[in-house]
């Protein structure tokens, strides 16, 4: 794992930064790369590199230039598949002296040119130039598993692995990026499309690529979910082909130089990959679970129990950590400077206090992340995409289905219309209702964080592009589009701040591609004695009548015993809710009542009334509460 930085200067001159200027952009990234940091200048372009040695550390040095020196590359990730692309390209006259990935990529690179993309089997952000055809090319993996952004400051390209390093060039201009911050406060992710929570900084979209050639920049994606088959493999059948497959998925991820470790939360994500670690590889691995500990709750008890007795089935190293409600605010003010954003989800800071027990022992863990994504496993949320059919049905059902889906839609939602799938997605899926973030916002702020319906029209065009699917099917790709880049930024920068490498068997783009062909019924559905599924997924969730990860849960079934297999969704758990409504509240009123950035956003009155949410809303805070804590840094 690294930290990247490439500036171009479009007019053709070499940069005016100064090596100093330079370094210290860079070096906002020094946690993601402590093992070697570089500088290379070349005619009008600057590429620097810091260094986390993983594969093949004595070699490797970046920025990689090519042998005849047309092209230079500065690279993030993991590389899976690169014997298979030496085998191809030793064919074609290619030699190697290293076992670095690095080097590979550049000879993929002047083989296949920007293709070479769709030939990588990994996680990947990297950046290219051909001094000859004075091009720049830079690219994302399928999934976003690497970060990667950008800014045009005056004639100025500018590249990097993280928002924090761009905001270092002394030539950026801080502005907020109001529309972006609404989408933040609905849903818990700081990025909108490609737009950041600053004005001018864009991010790389997963499975994008981006050229700069004669003053042109040009985007393109290259990869997409494949259509589901009418007539697939037998459930049965689907469920060896599961295993197989993520099997394989896990063992390619087990390449490393230095010892390999292991997020094992308690659910069953994680403890499935755990057992086939077990069983396919007969590895021993360091493992941790981590969750916040409040005395008043049994907030963390259950995942540390189903995590140690998965660790013991398997024969893992196993220890927890906790964190208390003072541990976690202080690691979260931390995390708000690391990351020079709001910091996406209360699970951030317990990734990143596992992350740093775990860097004690090893250099690379495995994580969970993804499976939820590509296997159907948020019940409610991959199952409302059928409330949105449902409501444009009502008028086609029999007189008492109608009437029955009726009532479940204004128990639900408390409408059975809705405008547009995306004005459906976000009543079923979102935080702070639009209704009163336009309350909460001043009349200053509020058109150009509304920007014209910014958020709702994103979602209603991710629904369009996907045609003719159904509701269930539509909103499987969303989740797998949206969701996942955020769950993967969140982990990637909790991890690399602590200078740790995680790796997430479950994007493995081969593993997705087999479970997006399946029908969705393998994957999600409501089971056969349900006598009413006329009814929203939130209903039939409380009934217990949706099985999701269908295929993921039969493998697990096999592999370990029922109590883990089939326990409900779990993750590292945090009581934040509780300490945002309970301990935490005068710290939260005062700021509220004396941040300047707040009083620049938000009503006053609308404040005041928030210090007094009811418990089951107390979440509210989190994403206002960083949002100010971000401004706060940066426009006060």
């Amino acid at each position: 794992m690294c930290g990247i930085l490439g500036i171009l200067d479009r007019s053709g001159a070499a940069p005016t930064l100064t090596d100093p200027q330079v370094i210290a952009i860079r070096d906002r990234m020094a946690a993601r790369g402590p093992d070697d940091a570089t500088l290379l200048r070349r005619d009008n372009l600057i590429l620097a590199h810091r260094r986390l040695a993983i594969r093949d550390p004595d070699a490797g040095r970046q920025p990689w230039v090519s042998e005849d020196g047309s092209c230079a590359l500065v690279y993030n990730g993991e590389i899976y598949n690169d014997d298979v692309l030496r085998h191809t390209l030793r064919s074609h006259g290619f030699r190697f002296r290293t076992q670095c990935d690095t080097e590979v990529l550049m000879a993929a690179w002047l083989h296949w040119g920007e293709k070479c993309v769709e030939q990588l089997r990994g996680m990947f952000a990297f950046g290219v130039y051909d001094f000859q055809k004075r091009k720049l090319f830079i690219a994302r993996d399928r999934f976003g598993v690497k970060p990667l952004f950008y800014a045009e400051l005056g004639q100025q390209f500018v590249f990097a692995s993280s928002i924090a390093a761009i905001t270092a060039h002394p030539d950026f201009r801080p502005q907020p990026n109001l529309s972006t911050i609404r989408h933040y406060l609905s849903t818990f992710r700081i990025t909108l499309d490609t737009e950041t929570v600053f004005a001018g900084i864009q991010g790389v979209r997963p499975a994008e690529t981006l050229t700069l050639a004669d003053d042109k920049l040009t985007s393109s994606i290259y990869w997409t979910p494949p259509p589901r088959e009418t007539t697939g493999l037998a459930f049965d059948d689907a469920v060896d082909r599961f295993e197989e497959t993520i099997s394989e998925a896990v063992s390619i991820r087990l390449r490393s130089d230095v010892p390999v470790g292991m997020m094992l939360s308690g659910g069953v994500d994680s403890n499935l990959l755990a057992a086939l670690l077990h069983r396919n590889e007969g590895v021993s691995m360091t493992a941790r679970c981590g969750g916040g500990i409040d005395p008043e709750l049994d907030s963390a008890g259950n995942d540390f129990e189903y995590a140690r007795r998965c660790a013991q089935h398997v024969g893992f190293d196993f220890d927890q950590v906790t964190v208390s409600a003072n541990d976690y605010h202080r690691t979260w003010m931390e995390l708000i400077a690391a990351y020079e954003t709001p910091i996406s989800t209360p699970t951030d800071a317990i990734i990143y206090r596992v992350a740093q027990q775990l860097k004690q022992q090893v250099g690379v863990a495995l994580g969970g992340e993804g499976a939820d994504e590509a296997c159907c496993g948020y019940l409610i949320p991959h199952w409302s995409g059928n409330d949105f059919d449902l409501a444009r049905a009502l008028d086609s059902l029999a007189p008492a289905a109608a009437q029955t889906a009726r009532d479940s839609l204004l128990q639900q939602y408390g409408t059975a219309a809705f405008t547009s799938a995306g004005d459906h997605y976000l009543a079923a899926n979102g935080l702070i209702p639009a209704a009163t973030q336009a309350s909460l916002f001043h009349d200053v702020a509020w058109p150009a964080a509304f920007a014209d319906g910014s958020v709702e029209r994103f979602y209603d065009r991710q629904f369009r592009q996907l045609g003719d699917l159904s509701g269930v099917e539509k909103t499987a790709h969303l989740l797998l589009r949206v969701n996942l880049e955020c769950l993967l930024s969140r982990l990637d920068s909790a991890t690399m701040t602590a200078g740790l490498e995680s790796r997430v068997p479950y994007t493995d783009h081969h593993f997705v591609e087999q479970m997006f062909r399946q029908p969705i019924g393998h994957c999600i559905d409501v089971a056969p004695g349900e006598t009413d599924p006329f009814r929203t997924a939130s209903a039939l969730a409380a009934a217990g009548s949706l099985r999701g990860k269908r295929l993921l849960r039969a493998v697990a079934g096999n592999r370990m015993p029922a109590e883990l297999a089939q326990r409900p969704k779990a993750s590292f758990p945090t009581p934040v809710p509780h300490w945002l409504g309970g301990q935490w509240q005068p710290w939260l009123h005062e700021l509220y009542r004396t941040s300047s950035f707040a009083q620049q956003l938000f009503r006053r009155e609308a404040l005041d009334e928030l210090c007094n949410l009811p418990n089951h809303l107390a979440s509210w805070h989190w994403p206002i509460a960083n949002t100010i804590l971000w401004g706060d840094r940066w426009f006060s």
